[in-house]
């Protein structure tokens, strides 16, 4: 398998990395696997169990010793993984999603607790490909993140049994200090991103906000067409309602009832921008979409 055909979807959680895939998996040349990283994935979700990094390393028990103790092992390991998942499908390319807090999954020994995660550095020696989907508004990453830490429900369907739209929102106070760490968690996630992938001939980042103008519709046809070019292939893709929504679909004057405390305490910092709202809920009335 030639791994320059393997694409990392790398995002942070709730993102919108679940609409996305669904776009690419598509394309006649993409095949794209779910999160690869879940301690319990899900007999519900297409190839979720079979695909799992961990029953995947489950399996050659008698390796896992080598595998922590040596970075040569493990770099060999996750690309015979990937080869591994080459096999899912005939299609020549497969797409992998990772998230921001899995990457150390694949981690060398000994390194330094600052230092990027070994993953990084396995990708850009093999030549694989990185999709980065960035979501800018950490405010709203954070409201969604909240609503699922509170609701333990990480996918919500767009619609019921009966084809109805479902719309279930409510807005939720917010710890101030908690959401400041939060932001600048996300913000330095983000640079060290840039700082480690930035430079990488293989790199590729999409925003968020270009990627979902409008609440309950596919991607955007521009960024996808962008993404294909990058890949060198036709943007083939065929596009349907989203099957999943999101979780926060309020305004945020309604998603946050202590709003006026949190815009107060947001005004003059660096941070100020998140109050303008993404754009998706600028344009269109509350509805169910995509997470």
């Amino acid at each position: 398998m030639d791994l320059s055909n393997v694409t990392v979807l790398l995002a942070r959680q709730r993102s919108g990395t679940n609409a996305l895939r669904d776009v690419l998996d598509s394309h006649p040349q993409l095949f794209c696997l779910p999160e690869v990283f879940q301690a319990e994935p899900s007999p519900k979700a297409r190839h979720e169990v079979e695909a799992n990094y961990f029953n995947f390393l489950d399996e050659r028990r008698g390796e896992i010793k080598k595998v922590l103790t040596s970075e040569e092992a493990q770099e060999a390991l996750f690309l015979e993984y990937l080869r591994f998942l080459g096999a899912f499908s005939d299609k020549p390319r497969i797409v992998v999603d990772v998230k921001y807090n899995s990457a150390h999954n694949v981690d060398a020994p000994w390194r330094d607790l600052a230092a990027e995660p070994t993953l990084f550095a396995y990708i850009r020696r093999n030549g694989i490909r990185v999709l980065n989907l960035r979501r800018r508004n950490y405010l709203r990453y954070y409201l969604s993140w909240l609503k699922t830490e509170q609701t333990r429900k990480y996918h919500l369907h767009a619609s019921g049994p009966d084809g109805a739209v479902k719309v279930e929102d409510e807005g939720i106070m917010l710890d101030v200090d908690e959401m400041f760490f939060r932001l600048e968690l996300c913000q330095a996630e983000d640079r060290l991103i840039h700082r480690m992938l930035g430079g990488y001939p293989n790199y590729m980042a999409i925003e968020y906000e270009e990627l979902f103008p409008r609440l309950g519709a596919p991607p955007a046809d521009a960024v996808l067409e962008r993404v294909a070019a990058w890949m060198g292939i036709d943007p083939e893709f065929k596009k349907s309602q989203p099957r999943y929504r999101k979780q926060s679909v309020l305004p945020l004057e309604q998603a946050i009832t202590n709003y006026g405390a949190v815009a107060e305490a947001l005004r003059g910092t660096e941070f100020e921008y998140v109050l303008e709202d993404e754009p998706t809920y600028r344009s269109a009335p509350a509805e169910a979409a995509t997470a």
